[in-house]
């Protein structure tokens, strides 16, 4: 929400490279917010609006006669805006509920057009962040609107000593063992893999990004195909690089990689996201916990999204 006048300046530019920045990491770039533009006038002349779930307002407090720089006023009072304006260290505030429930509007404030995008570059790490746990309740509600598939979490525990949620329209395929489960959804759209396995642990050097993907590569190998002959899943960091990140999962260090896979001899792929961690009851024995999408000629982010949603219950 910025003044129209504003926002057709280097402004737009800023906004549009840091918050449609892409996702990372889909074989088409999509980006990590969906973004579109109003004023407050084009709020407030269309009620419906002021619905949305979350807005992020930005304000050159210079010009005191804005509706965005009044409404920042009365939001957050002049003393917190003066607080704002006189420390950029505090970068932004935040407010719940102003024309709705669930409602989530940031304030990004600034005394010119230059120092709003000083803000946007240095504060947007911080601003994604306050989005996305924002948000996280939906994308968990929609990642198990169709409920919990308890037999696959039983089979998990017993299997493995872990206990993570799986969504009752994931259904464990025939590719399992003591050391291996697959579960799958799979709708005339999509096809959308959890993998859960075991490693023997025996040195803390084994606790990285490249061991992570040689795992994944050998359990893709051994046990992921289609029905086309010799085929294997296979993470392919040649057309895009693989990202390699430590994480916290739940609590615990865990290493996680992003990137895309492919099915060797034959035409599939997508978008994979995997992790891996030391299983705190058993001291010699790594989980690898992974998932992965397959839907051709379709939007991939929000699948992505459920995944990681799906996978970060692990406990």
């Amino acid at each position: 929400v910025v003044e129209s006048r504003l926002w057709n300046t280097a402004l737009k530019d800023t906004v549009d490279y840091y918050f449609q920045s892409p996702f990372l990491l889909l074989p088409q770039p999509e980006p990590v917010f969906d973004v579109k533009h109003f004023s407050m006038n084009q709020i407030l002349s269309r009620p419906i609006r002021k619905k949305f779930r979350t807005m992020v307002l930005m304000a050159n407090m210079s010009e005191m006669d804005t509706k965005e720089a009044k409404m920042a006023i009365k939001d957050l009072g002049k003393e917190r805006v003066d607080e704002l304006l006189n420390n950029p260290e505090m970068g932004f505030a935040t407010g719940k509920g102003k024309w709705a429930d669930e409602q989530l509007i940031v304030y990004v404030l600034a005394n010119s057009q230059e120092d709003l995008e000083r803000s946007i570059i240095k504060n947007f790490p911080k601003i994604a962040a306050k989005i996305r746990q924002h948000d996280q309740p939906k994308r968990y509600e929609r990642a198990f609107h169709s409920g919990h598939n308890k037999p696959a979490e039983k089979m998990l525990m017993d299997t493995f000593g872990i206990e993570m949620e799986i969504p009752s329209d994931y259904i464990t395929s025939a590719v399992r063992n003591k050391d291996f489960i697959w579960m799958r959804k799979e709708t005339p759209k999509l096809s959308s893999s959890i993998l859960v396995g075991k490693i023997p642990y025996h040195q803390e050097s084994q606790l990285n990004a490249d061991s992570l993907q040689a795992y994944l590569n050998a359990f893709g190998r051994q046990y992921i195909s289609s029905s086309a002959d010799s085929s294997y899943f296979v993470i392919n960091d040649h057309d895009l690089p693989l990202i390699k990140s430590k994480v916290n999962l739940n609590g615990r260090y865990a290493v996680e990689n992003r990137g895309i896979w492919e099915l060797e001899n034959d035409f599939m792929g997508g978008p994979f996201i995997s992790y891996l961690l030391q299983n705190p009851n058993k001291a010699d024995q790594l989980i690898l916990v992974a998932g992965f999408v397959y839907a051709p000629q379709k939007k991939k982010k929000v699948f992505m999204e459920h995944l990681e949603e799906i996978i970060r219950t692990v406990k």
